[in-house]
Protein backbone atom coordinates (compact mmCIF):
# COMPACT_ATOMS: atom_id res chain seq x y z
CA UNK A 1 0.00 0.00 0.00
CA UNK A 2 1.37 3.41 -0.95
CA UNK A 3 2.43 5.52 2.04
CA UNK A 4 1.09 9.04 2.61
CA UNK A 5 4.49 10.55 1.87
CA UNK A 6 4.95 8.83 -1.52
CA UNK A 7 3.22 11.56 -3.64
CA UNK A 8 5.24 14.30 -1.96
CA UNK A 9 8.45 12.38 -2.50
CA UNK A 10 7.57 12.02 -6.17
CA UNK A 11 7.01 15.77 -6.40
CA UNK A 12 10.37 16.39 -4.75
CA UNK A 13 12.07 13.96 -7.16
CA UNK A 14 10.52 15.72 -10.13
CA UNK A 15 11.53 19.16 -8.90
CA UNK A 16 15.04 18.10 -7.95
CA UNK A 17 15.52 16.79 -11.47
CA UNK A 18 15.83 20.44 -12.50
CA UNK A 19 19.18 20.60 -10.66
CA UNK A 20 22.13 19.79 -12.99
CA UNK A 21 22.72 16.13 -13.52
CA UNK A 22 25.53 14.28 -11.77
CA UNK A 23 27.51 14.03 -14.98
CA UNK A 24 27.67 17.82 -15.19
CA UNK A 25 29.06 18.04 -11.70
CA UNK A 26 31.35 15.02 -11.80
CA UNK A 27 34.83 15.75 -10.49
CA UNK A 28 38.08 14.92 -12.21
CA UNK A 29 39.00 12.19 -9.76
CA UNK A 30 37.46 8.81 -10.57
CA UNK A 31 38.44 7.05 -7.35
CA UNK A 32 35.67 5.41 -5.36
CA UNK A 33 33.27 2.62 -6.06
CA UNK A 34 33.00 3.36 -9.80
CA UNK A 35 29.29 4.11 -9.68
CA UNK A 36 29.49 7.84 -10.09
CA UNK A 37 29.27 8.43 -6.36
CA UNK A 38 25.97 6.53 -5.92
CA UNK A 39 26.77 5.10 -2.52
CA UNK A 40 23.40 5.78 -0.93
CA UNK A 41 21.99 2.52 -2.19
CA UNK A 42 24.44 0.60 -0.01
CA UNK A 43 23.82 2.73 3.06
CA UNK A 44 20.05 3.28 2.97
CA UNK A 45 17.69 0.49 3.79
CA UNK A 46 14.09 -0.17 3.03
CA UNK A 47 11.82 1.36 0.40
CA UNK A 48 10.57 4.33 2.43
CA UNK A 49 10.91 8.06 1.72
CA UNK A 50 14.42 8.13 3.20
CA UNK A 51 15.74 5.69 0.57
CA UNK A 52 14.01 7.37 -2.38
CA UNK A 53 15.03 10.93 -1.44
CA UNK A 54 18.56 9.70 -0.82
CA UNK A 55 18.66 8.25 -4.35
CA UNK A 56 17.65 11.59 -5.79
CA UNK A 57 20.62 13.29 -4.13
CA UNK A 58 23.24 10.58 -4.37
CA UNK A 59 25.60 12.08 -6.96
CA UNK A 60 27.70 14.08 -4.41
CA UNK A 61 27.30 16.47 -1.52
CA UNK A 62 29.01 19.06 -3.74
CA UNK A 63 26.05 19.09 -6.10
CA UNK A 64 23.96 20.67 -3.39
CA UNK A 65 26.41 23.55 -3.01
CA UNK A 66 28.05 24.46 -6.33
CA UNK A 67 26.98 24.96 -9.90
CA UNK A 68 28.67 23.50 -12.96
CA UNK A 69 32.04 25.17 -13.42
CA UNK A 70 31.25 26.73 -16.79
CA UNK A 71 28.01 28.20 -15.47
CA UNK A 72 29.72 29.57 -12.36
CA UNK A 73 32.45 31.18 -14.46
CA UNK A 74 29.99 32.81 -16.82
CA UNK A 75 27.90 34.06 -13.90
CA UNK A 76 30.95 35.53 -12.20
CA UNK A 77 32.09 37.19 -15.44
CA UNK A 78 28.68 38.74 -16.07
CA UNK A 79 28.42 39.97 -12.49
CA UNK A 80 31.90 41.51 -12.65
CA UNK A 81 31.21 43.40 -15.89
CA UNK A 82 27.85 44.75 -14.75
CA UNK A 83 29.01 45.69 -11.27
CA UNK A 84 32.27 47.22 -12.48
CA UNK A 85 30.46 49.32 -15.08
CA UNK A 86 27.88 50.37 -12.52
CA UNK A 87 30.58 51.41 -10.07
CA UNK A 88 32.35 53.44 -12.74
CA UNK A 89 29.17 55.22 -13.79
CA UNK A 90 28.11 56.02 -10.24
CA UNK A 91 31.53 57.24 -9.11
CA UNK A 92 32.53 59.28 -12.14
CA UNK A 93 29.01 60.36 -12.94
CA UNK A 94 28.44 61.48 -9.37
CA UNK A 95 31.67 63.49 -9.29
CA UNK A 96 30.86 65.09 -12.63
CA UNK A 97 27.35 65.94 -11.49
CA UNK A 98 28.62 67.68 -8.37
CA UNK A 99 31.24 69.56 -10.40
CA UNK A 100 28.60 70.58 -12.95
CA UNK A 101 26.25 71.89 -10.27
CA UNK A 102 29.01 73.94 -8.67
CA UNK A 103 30.03 75.31 -12.05
CA UNK A 104 26.41 76.09 -12.85
CA UNK A 105 26.09 78.18 -9.72
CA UNK A 106 29.45 79.90 -10.23
CA UNK A 107 28.83 80.64 -13.91
CA UNK A 108 25.13 81.33 -13.90
CA UNK A 109 25.62 84.17 -16.37
CA UNK A 110 26.95 81.86 -19.09
CA UNK A 111 24.77 81.06 -22.05
CA UNK A 112 22.65 77.92 -21.98
CA UNK A 113 24.51 76.43 -24.96
CA UNK A 114 27.79 76.41 -23.05
CA UNK A 115 26.04 74.69 -20.15
CA UNK A 116 24.69 72.00 -22.43
CA UNK A 117 28.13 71.52 -23.97
CA UNK A 118 29.71 71.12 -20.56
CA UNK A 119 27.04 68.65 -19.48
CA UNK A 120 27.51 66.65 -22.69
CA UNK A 121 31.28 66.44 -22.12
CA UNK A 122 30.78 65.27 -18.54
CA UNK A 123 28.25 62.68 -19.69
CA UNK A 124 30.74 61.28 -22.22
CA UNK A 125 33.41 61.26 -19.54
CA UNK A 126 31.16 59.25 -17.23
CA UNK A 127 30.47 56.74 -20.01
CA UNK A 128 34.19 56.34 -20.69
CA UNK A 129 34.85 55.50 -17.05
CA UNK A 130 31.87 53.15 -17.10
CA UNK A 131 33.42 51.22 -19.99
CA UNK A 132 36.85 51.34 -18.33
CA UNK A 133 35.82 49.75 -15.03
CA UNK A 134 33.44 47.31 -16.72
CA UNK A 135 36.18 46.13 -19.09
CA UNK A 136 38.74 46.02 -16.28
CA UNK A 137 36.57 43.77 -14.14
CA UNK A 138 35.64 41.57 -17.11
CA UNK A 139 39.21 41.04 -18.29
CA UNK A 140 40.45 40.35 -14.78
CA UNK A 141 37.81 37.70 -14.15
CA UNK A 142 38.26 36.17 -17.62
CA UNK A 143 42.02 35.80 -17.27
CA UNK A 144 41.69 34.60 -13.67
CA UNK A 145 39.16 31.91 -14.54
CA UNK A 146 40.96 30.99 -17.79
CA UNK A 147 44.29 30.36 -16.08
CA UNK A 148 42.56 28.33 -13.37
CA UNK A 149 40.79 26.19 -15.97
CA UNK A 150 43.90 25.58 -18.10
CA UNK A 151 46.60 25.07 -15.47
CA UNK A 152 44.73 24.17 -12.30
CA UNK A 153 43.23 26.15 -9.51
CA UNK A 154 45.67 25.32 -6.76
CA UNK A 155 48.76 25.15 -8.95
CA UNK A 156 48.31 28.79 -10.02
CA UNK A 157 47.01 30.14 -6.72
CA UNK A 158 50.25 31.99 -5.98
CA UNK A 159 50.40 34.19 -9.11
CA UNK A 160 47.17 33.95 -11.09
CA UNK A 161 45.57 37.17 -9.79
CA UNK A 162 48.75 39.18 -10.41
CA UNK A 163 48.81 38.13 -14.07
CA UNK A 164 45.08 38.84 -14.43
CA UNK A 165 45.49 42.28 -12.85
CA UNK A 166 48.38 43.16 -15.16
CA UNK A 167 46.36 42.04 -18.18
CA UNK A 168 43.43 44.25 -17.13
CA UNK A 169 45.58 47.35 -16.58
CA UNK A 170 45.62 48.62 -20.20
CA UNK A 171 41.85 49.13 -20.07
CA UNK A 172 42.63 52.56 -18.60
CA UNK A 173 43.06 53.62 -22.24
CA UNK A 174 39.27 53.51 -22.51
CA UNK A 175 39.09 56.73 -20.49
CA UNK A 176 40.50 58.48 -23.55
CA UNK A 177 43.43 57.58 -25.82
CA UNK A 178 44.97 61.04 -25.34
CA UNK A 179 44.28 61.34 -21.63
CA UNK A 180 47.29 60.81 -19.36
CA UNK A 181 46.81 59.35 -15.91
CA UNK A 182 50.34 59.45 -14.54
CA UNK A 183 49.27 60.90 -11.20
CA UNK A 184 46.58 58.28 -10.74
CA UNK A 185 48.88 55.45 -11.84
CA UNK A 186 51.62 56.53 -9.44
CA UNK A 187 49.18 56.83 -6.55
CA UNK A 188 47.75 53.37 -7.20
CA UNK A 189 51.26 51.95 -7.64
CA UNK A 190 52.35 53.38 -4.30
CA UNK A 191 49.29 51.82 -2.68
CA UNK A 192 50.16 48.49 -4.28
CA UNK A 193 53.76 48.67 -3.06
CA UNK A 194 52.53 49.48 0.44
CA UNK A 195 50.34 46.37 0.38
CA UNK A 196 53.29 44.24 -0.68
CA UNK A 197 55.32 45.73 2.17
CA UNK A 198 52.57 44.84 4.60
CA UNK A 199 52.61 41.29 3.32
CA UNK A 200 56.37 41.19 3.80
CA UNK A 201 56.01 42.45 7.38
CA UNK A 202 53.59 39.72 8.41
CA UNK A 203 54.91 37.22 10.97
CA UNK A 204 54.44 34.43 8.42
CA UNK A 205 56.74 36.16 5.88
CA UNK A 206 60.28 34.81 5.32
CA UNK A 207 62.74 36.16 7.92
CA UNK A 208 65.03 37.59 5.24
CA UNK A 209 62.22 39.74 3.83
CA UNK A 210 61.17 40.91 7.28
CA UNK A 211 64.74 41.94 8.04
CA UNK A 212 64.97 43.79 4.75
CA UNK A 213 61.78 45.71 5.60
CA UNK A 214 62.80 46.63 9.15
CA UNK A 215 62.70 50.39 8.48
CA UNK A 216 59.15 50.17 7.16
CA UNK A 217 57.95 49.08 10.58
CA UNK A 218 59.11 52.32 12.19
CA UNK A 219 56.35 53.97 14.17
CA UNK A 220 56.76 57.36 12.47
CA UNK A 221 57.47 56.08 8.99
CA UNK A 222 54.41 57.92 7.69
CA UNK A 223 55.75 61.24 8.97
CA UNK A 224 59.16 60.52 7.42
CA UNK A 225 57.50 59.88 4.05
CA UNK A 226 55.56 63.11 4.42
CA UNK A 227 58.77 65.08 5.11
CA UNK A 228 60.46 63.53 2.09
CA UNK A 229 57.49 64.33 -0.13
CA UNK A 230 57.28 67.89 1.19
CA UNK A 231 60.90 68.53 0.23
CA UNK A 232 60.22 67.61 -3.40
CA UNK A 233 56.82 69.32 -3.58
CA UNK A 234 58.16 72.57 -2.11
CA UNK A 235 61.06 72.58 -4.54
CA UNK A 236 58.87 71.84 -7.55
CA UNK A 237 56.26 74.40 -6.55
CA UNK A 238 58.77 77.26 -6.46
CA UNK A 239 61.39 76.15 -8.99
CA UNK A 240 59.53 73.99 -11.55
CA UNK A 241 55.78 74.59 -11.21
CA UNK A 242 55.18 73.00 -14.60
CA UNK A 243 55.95 69.58 -13.05
CA UNK A 244 52.84 69.71 -10.86
CA UNK A 245 49.18 69.70 -11.97
CA UNK A 246 47.74 73.22 -12.46
CA UNK A 247 44.97 72.64 -9.91
CA UNK A 248 47.53 71.57 -7.33
CA UNK A 249 49.66 74.64 -8.07
CA UNK A 250 46.61 76.87 -7.52
CA UNK A 251 45.98 75.12 -4.21
CA UNK A 252 49.58 75.72 -3.08
CA UNK A 253 49.53 79.32 -4.28
CA UNK A 254 46.46 80.06 -2.20
CA UNK A 255 47.68 78.42 0.98
CA UNK A 256 51.19 79.80 0.56
CA UNK A 257 49.73 83.12 1.70
CA UNK A 258 51.60 85.35 -0.77
CA UNK A 259 51.12 86.83 -4.22
CA UNK A 260 52.10 84.76 -7.24
CA UNK A 261 54.67 87.37 -8.27
CA UNK A 262 56.59 86.68 -5.04
CA UNK A 263 56.74 82.95 -5.82
CA UNK A 264 58.16 83.73 -9.24
CA UNK A 265 60.60 86.14 -7.62
CA UNK A 266 61.85 83.34 -5.35
CA UNK A 267 62.44 81.19 -8.44
CA UNK A 268 64.25 83.98 -10.26
CA UNK A 269 66.44 84.76 -7.25
CA UNK A 270 67.37 81.11 -6.69
CA UNK A 271 68.31 80.63 -10.34
CA UNK A 272 70.42 83.80 -10.30
CA UNK A 273 72.23 82.75 -7.14
CA UNK A 274 72.85 79.22 -8.46
CA UNK A 275 74.34 80.70 -11.65
CA UNK A 276 76.62 83.01 -9.63
CA UNK A 277 75.21 86.21 -11.13
CA UNK A 278 75.65 89.53 -9.31
CA UNK A 279 72.84 91.15 -7.32
CA UNK A 280 70.21 93.00 -9.29
CA UNK A 281 66.56 93.80 -9.55
CA UNK A 282 64.11 90.96 -10.03
CA UNK A 283 61.83 91.12 -13.07
CA UNK A 284 59.03 89.35 -11.20
CA UNK A 285 58.84 92.22 -8.69
CA UNK A 286 58.73 95.06 -11.20
CA UNK A 287 55.66 97.21 -10.67
CA UNK A 288 55.34 96.24 -7.01
CA UNK A 289 56.49 97.93 -3.82
CA UNK A 290 59.48 95.57 -3.76
CA UNK A 291 60.80 96.62 -7.18
CA UNK A 292 64.06 97.89 -5.66
CA UNK A 293 64.81 94.70 -3.75
CA UNK A 294 68.48 93.61 -3.81
CA UNK A 295 69.56 90.70 -1.62
CA UNK A 296 70.64 87.06 -1.67
CA UNK A 297 67.72 85.74 0.37
CA UNK A 298 63.98 86.36 -0.26
CA UNK A 299 62.94 87.11 3.31
CA UNK A 300 62.95 90.84 2.61
CA UNK A 301 59.99 90.67 0.18
CA UNK A 302 58.28 87.48 1.39
CA UNK A 303 57.51 88.93 4.82
CA UNK A 304 58.47 92.59 4.60
CA UNK A 305 58.17 94.40 7.90
CA UNK A 306 58.37 91.18 9.97
CA UNK A 307 61.20 89.08 11.23
CA UNK A 308 61.14 85.38 10.35
CA UNK A 309 59.80 84.50 13.80
CA UNK A 310 57.27 87.32 13.78
CA UNK A 311 56.05 86.26 10.35
CA UNK A 312 55.50 82.73 11.65
CA UNK A 313 53.32 84.04 14.48
CA UNK A 314 51.24 86.13 12.09
CA UNK A 315 51.04 83.53 9.33
CA UNK A 316 49.68 80.61 11.41
CA UNK A 317 46.24 82.04 12.40
CA UNK A 318 45.66 83.39 8.90
CA UNK A 319 46.56 80.05 7.41
CA UNK A 320 44.16 78.31 9.79
CA UNK A 321 41.29 80.48 8.57
CA UNK A 322 42.18 79.63 4.99
CA UNK A 323 42.22 75.92 5.84
CA UNK A 324 38.80 75.69 7.48
CA UNK A 325 36.81 76.02 4.20
CA UNK A 326 38.85 73.11 2.82
CA UNK A 327 38.07 70.57 5.53
CA UNK A 328 34.61 71.53 6.75
CA UNK A 329 32.94 70.12 3.59
CA UNK A 330 35.27 67.09 3.71
CA UNK A 331 33.80 66.01 7.04
CA UNK A 332 30.34 67.58 6.88
CA UNK A 333 29.15 66.12 3.58
CA UNK A 334 29.93 62.46 4.47
CA UNK A 335 28.21 62.97 7.82
CA UNK A 336 25.11 64.27 6.05
CA UNK A 337 25.13 61.35 3.61
CA UNK A 338 25.80 58.60 6.15
CA UNK A 339 23.91 59.71 9.23
CA UNK A 340 21.22 62.05 7.82
CA UNK A 341 18.38 61.86 10.36
CA UNK A 342 20.74 61.19 13.27
CA UNK A 343 22.18 64.66 12.77
CA UNK A 344 18.79 66.26 13.37
CA UNK A 345 17.01 64.00 15.86
CA UNK A 346 18.19 61.35 18.25
CA UNK A 347 20.53 61.22 21.23
CA UNK A 348 23.60 60.74 19.01
CA UNK A 349 23.21 64.04 17.12
CA UNK A 350 25.40 66.17 19.49
CA UNK A 351 28.10 63.50 19.52
CA UNK A 352 28.18 63.23 15.72
CA UNK A 353 28.34 66.99 15.29
CA UNK A 354 31.11 67.23 17.87
CA UNK A 355 33.18 64.53 16.17
CA UNK A 356 32.80 66.12 12.74
CA UNK A 357 33.72 69.55 14.10
CA UNK A 358 36.75 68.21 15.98
CA UNK A 359 37.98 66.31 12.91
CA UNK A 360 37.61 69.39 10.69
CA UNK A 361 39.40 71.55 13.27
CA UNK A 362 42.28 69.09 13.58
CA UNK A 363 42.75 68.65 9.83
CA UNK A 364 42.65 72.43 9.37
CA UNK A 365 45.33 72.74 12.01
CA UNK A 366 47.40 70.18 10.10
CA UNK A 367 47.23 72.13 6.84
CA UNK A 368 47.99 75.46 8.49
CA UNK A 369 50.94 73.99 10.41
CA UNK A 370 52.13 72.30 7.22
CA UNK A 371 52.41 75.64 5.41
CA UNK A 372 53.77 77.50 8.45
CA UNK A 373 56.52 74.98 9.20
CA UNK A 374 57.51 74.76 5.54
CA UNK A 375 58.01 78.54 5.32
CA UNK A 376 59.76 78.59 8.68
CA UNK A 377 62.15 75.84 7.58
CA UNK A 378 62.93 77.76 4.38
CA UNK A 379 63.66 80.91 6.40
CA UNK A 380 66.03 78.99 8.67
CA UNK A 381 67.84 77.58 5.64
CA UNK A 382 68.21 81.03 4.11
CA UNK A 383 69.43 82.62 7.33
CA UNK A 384 71.93 79.85 8.09
CA UNK A 385 73.46 79.72 4.60
CA UNK A 386 72.97 83.37 3.68
CA UNK A 387 71.90 82.25 0.24
CA UNK A 388 68.86 80.95 -1.63
CA UNK A 389 69.06 78.23 -4.26
CA UNK A 390 66.84 75.38 -5.32
CA UNK A 391 68.92 72.92 -3.33
CA UNK A 392 68.62 75.03 -0.15
CA UNK A 393 64.86 75.26 -0.60
CA UNK A 394 64.54 71.50 -1.00
CA UNK A 395 66.83 70.82 1.96
CA UNK A 396 64.99 73.15 4.35
CA UNK A 397 61.25 73.08 3.60
CA UNK A 398 60.89 69.41 4.61
CA UNK A 399 59.91 70.61 8.09
CA UNK A 400 56.35 71.06 6.85
CA UNK A 401 55.93 67.29 6.94
CA UNK A 402 56.21 67.33 10.74
CA UNK A 403 52.68 68.75 10.84
CA UNK A 404 51.43 65.24 10.06
CA UNK A 405 51.93 64.38 13.73
CA UNK A 406 48.84 66.40 14.70
CA UNK A 407 46.61 64.26 12.47
CA UNK A 408 44.98 61.00 13.49
CA UNK A 409 47.24 58.00 13.08
CA UNK A 410 44.80 56.41 10.64
CA UNK A 411 45.02 59.44 8.32
CA UNK A 412 48.76 59.96 8.38
CA UNK A 413 49.65 57.23 5.93
CA UNK A 414 46.85 58.28 3.57
CA UNK A 415 48.25 61.81 3.51
CA UNK A 416 51.77 60.49 3.03
CA UNK A 417 50.71 58.30 0.09
CA UNK A 418 48.91 61.17 -1.60
CA UNK A 419 51.84 63.57 -1.26
CA UNK A 420 54.35 60.85 -2.18
CA UNK A 421 52.53 60.20 -5.45
CA UNK A 422 52.64 63.92 -6.29
CA UNK A 423 56.29 64.12 -5.33
CA UNK A 424 57.25 61.03 -7.34
CA UNK A 425 55.59 62.35 -10.49
CA UNK A 426 57.16 65.75 -10.03
CA UNK A 427 60.62 64.25 -9.42
CA UNK A 428 60.37 62.19 -12.60
CA UNK A 429 59.49 65.31 -14.58
CA UNK A 430 62.31 67.23 -12.91
CA UNK A 431 64.75 64.62 -14.15
CA UNK A 432 63.65 65.54 -17.64
CA UNK A 433 63.89 69.27 -16.86
CA UNK A 434 67.45 68.80 -15.56
CA UNK A 435 68.40 66.91 -18.73
CA UNK A 436 69.15 63.69 -16.90
CA UNK A 437 66.49 61.77 -18.81
CA UNK A 438 65.59 62.35 -22.44
CA UNK A 439 61.96 62.45 -23.46
CA UNK A 440 62.38 60.04 -26.37
CA UNK A 441 63.74 57.33 -24.05
CA UNK A 442 60.55 57.16 -22.02
CA UNK A 443 57.62 54.94 -23.09
CA UNK A 444 54.86 56.89 -24.77
CA UNK A 445 52.26 55.57 -22.34
CA UNK A 446 54.25 55.20 -19.15
CA UNK A 447 51.04 55.72 -17.18
CA UNK A 448 49.57 52.51 -18.62
CA UNK A 449 52.64 50.48 -17.64
CA UNK A 450 52.59 51.94 -14.13
CA UNK A 451 48.89 51.29 -13.75
CA UNK A 452 49.26 47.68 -14.91
CA UNK A 453 52.06 47.10 -12.39
CA UNK A 454 49.92 48.69 -9.68
CA UNK A 455 46.86 46.57 -10.36
CA UNK A 456 49.02 43.44 -10.51
CA UNK A 457 50.42 44.19 -7.04
CA UNK A 458 47.05 45.05 -5.50
CA UNK A 459 45.19 42.07 -6.91
CA UNK A 460 48.05 39.75 -5.99
CA UNK A 461 47.61 40.79 -2.36
CA UNK A 462 43.84 40.55 -2.70
CA UNK A 463 43.41 37.08 -4.20
CA UNK A 464 46.64 35.13 -4.63
CA UNK A 465 47.60 32.49 -2.11
CA UNK A 466 43.91 31.62 -1.68
CA UNK A 467 43.31 34.99 -0.05
CA UNK A 468 45.95 34.53 2.63
CA UNK A 469 46.99 38.21 2.36
CA UNK A 470 43.54 39.75 2.53
CA UNK A 471 44.21 40.97 6.05
CA UNK A 472 46.47 43.73 4.70
CA UNK A 473 43.40 45.46 3.26
CA UNK A 474 40.88 47.56 5.07
CA UNK A 475 37.47 45.98 5.32
CA UNK A 476 35.78 48.69 3.22
CA UNK A 477 38.13 48.00 0.30
CA UNK A 478 37.61 44.25 0.59
CA UNK A 479 33.84 44.73 0.50
CA UNK A 480 34.10 46.64 -2.79
CA UNK A 481 36.50 44.12 -4.34
CA UNK A 482 34.37 41.15 -3.29
CA UNK A 483 31.25 42.80 -4.66
CA UNK A 484 32.77 43.52 -8.08
CA UNK A 485 35.13 40.59 -8.67
CA UNK A 486 33.24 37.85 -6.81
CA UNK A 487 36.43 35.92 -6.13
CA UNK A 488 35.91 32.56 -4.40
CA UNK A 489 39.45 31.18 -4.08
CA UNK A 490 39.82 32.13 -0.43
CA UNK A 491 40.97 29.68 2.18
CA UNK A 492 38.92 31.26 4.93
CA UNK A 493 36.42 33.29 2.97
CA UNK A 494 32.73 32.79 2.37
CA UNK A 495 31.07 32.17 -0.96
CA UNK A 496 28.89 35.03 -2.11
CA UNK A 497 28.15 34.51 -5.79
CA UNK A 498 27.45 30.76 -5.64
CA UNK A 499 23.97 29.91 -4.35
CA UNK A 500 23.73 27.96 -1.13
CA UNK A 501 21.87 24.67 -0.86
CA UNK A 502 18.69 26.31 0.32
CA UNK A 503 18.88 28.89 -2.48
CA UNK A 504 19.16 26.20 -5.16
CA UNK A 505 16.33 24.16 -3.74
CA UNK A 506 14.14 27.20 -3.21
CA UNK A 507 14.61 28.20 -6.84
CA UNK A 508 14.07 24.73 -8.29
CA UNK A 509 11.36 23.19 -6.19
CA UNK A 510 7.69 23.97 -6.76
CA UNK A 511 5.58 24.58 -3.70
CA UNK A 512 4.62 20.94 -3.23
CA UNK A 513 8.21 19.74 -3.57
CA UNK A 514 9.44 22.45 -1.20
CA UNK A 515 6.96 21.28 1.46
CA UNK A 516 8.08 17.71 0.92
CA UNK A 517 11.75 18.66 1.26
CA UNK A 518 11.02 20.53 4.47
CA UNK A 519 9.12 17.62 5.96
CA UNK A 520 11.79 15.14 4.88
CA UNK A 521 14.80 17.14 6.03
CA UNK A 522 15.57 14.43 8.51
CA UNK A 523 15.41 11.84 5.76
CA UNK A 524 17.99 13.85 3.77
CA UNK A 525 20.27 13.89 6.80
CA UNK A 526 19.84 10.15 7.20
CA UNK A 527 20.64 9.58 3.52
CA UNK A 528 23.84 11.60 3.71
CA UNK A 529 24.81 9.91 6.95
CA UNK A 530 24.37 6.52 5.36
CA UNK A 531 26.56 7.62 2.43
CA UNK A 532 29.35 8.54 4.80
CA UNK A 533 28.94 5.43 6.89
CA UNK A 534 29.19 3.24 3.79
CA UNK A 535 32.39 5.01 2.77
CA UNK A 536 34.26 5.29 6.04
CA UNK A 537 33.16 1.98 7.49
CA UNK A 538 33.89 -0.09 4.35
CA UNK A 539 37.01 -2.30 4.55
CA UNK A 540 40.10 -1.13 2.62
CA UNK A 541 41.62 -4.04 0.80
CA UNK A 542 44.41 -2.35 -1.16
CA UNK A 543 46.93 0.44 -0.76
CA UNK A 544 45.06 2.81 -3.07
CA UNK A 545 42.12 2.85 -0.69
CA UNK A 546 44.10 5.07 1.68
CA UNK A 547 43.27 7.98 -0.63
CA UNK A 548 39.76 9.24 -0.07
CA UNK A 549 37.56 9.40 -3.18
CA UNK A 550 37.33 12.89 -4.59
CA UNK A 551 33.66 13.58 -3.75
CA UNK A 552 34.41 13.06 -0.04
CA UNK A 553 37.98 14.38 0.18
CA UNK A 554 38.29 17.16 2.74
CA UNK A 555 35.01 16.32 4.49
CA UNK A 556 34.99 15.33 8.17
CA UNK A 557 34.81 11.67 9.05
CA UNK A 558 32.02 12.31 11.52
CA UNK A 559 28.88 12.64 9.36
CA UNK A 560 26.55 13.82 12.12
CA UNK A 561 27.34 17.58 12.06
CA UNK A 562 27.28 17.74 8.26
CA UNK A 563 24.05 15.78 8.02
CA UNK A 564 22.43 18.04 10.58
CA UNK A 565 23.64 21.11 8.68
CA UNK A 566 22.14 19.88 5.38
CA UNK A 567 18.93 18.96 7.13
CA UNK A 568 18.56 22.35 8.78
CA UNK A 569 19.49 24.28 5.63
CA UNK A 570 16.25 23.18 3.99
CA UNK A 571 14.25 24.79 6.76
CA UNK A 572 16.12 28.14 6.72
CA UNK A 573 15.37 31.02 4.33
CA UNK A 574 18.01 31.72 1.67
CA UNK A 575 21.03 33.39 3.25
CA UNK A 576 23.45 33.84 0.34
CA UNK A 577 26.33 32.26 2.25
CA UNK A 578 27.96 28.94 1.49
CA UNK A 579 30.61 26.59 2.75
CA UNK A 580 34.27 27.36 3.15
CA UNK A 581 36.15 27.37 -0.15
CA UNK A 582 38.68 24.82 1.09
CA UNK A 583 35.84 22.30 1.42
CA UNK A 584 34.44 23.08 -2.01
CA UNK A 585 37.82 23.13 -3.74
CA UNK A 586 39.24 20.11 -1.96
CA UNK A 587 39.42 18.08 -5.15
CA UNK A 588 39.91 20.73 -7.82
CA UNK A 589 43.29 20.67 -9.46
CA UNK A 590 46.76 20.13 -8.08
Amino acid sequence: MQSAAEPEVAAAESALAMIPAPSALKHRSSSGDGNGGDRSSSGASGNGPERKLSKVLTFSPHALVIQPEWERRLQRLANAIVRGAGAGFCLRGGLNLVAFLFALVARRRKVQQARRGSLSAQWRDALRYTSFLGAFAGIYVSVDEGIAALFGNRRTAGWRAAVAGAAAGPTILLTGPKTRHTSLALYVLIRGISLLIRCGNKPSAPPAIRKLLTLTRWRHGDTALMCLSTSQIGYSWLMHPNTLPPAYINFLNRHGGAEVCKYRAVQELAERNAAGKPLGRLKALQGTQHAHFRDRIPCGFLHAGHSCTGHTAVFLPRSYLRSLPVYIPVYLLPALLVHRQKLVVGPQAPQIWAKAAAAAARSSLFLSLYCTLAWRGACVGHQVTGNSTGFILAASCWTGGLATLVEKKSRRMELAFYCLSRAAESFALCLREWGWVKRDRLPKRLDVLLFSAATAAILHCYSDGQGSHRDVFRSKYLAVFDFIFGNTDFEGGRIKHVPSTSDMLAGALPEAGRRAASELGGALGAGLASDYESHFSSPRSDASSDQEPAPFRGFPRDPAPLAASYSQSLLRPPSGAGLSRRHLDADQGP
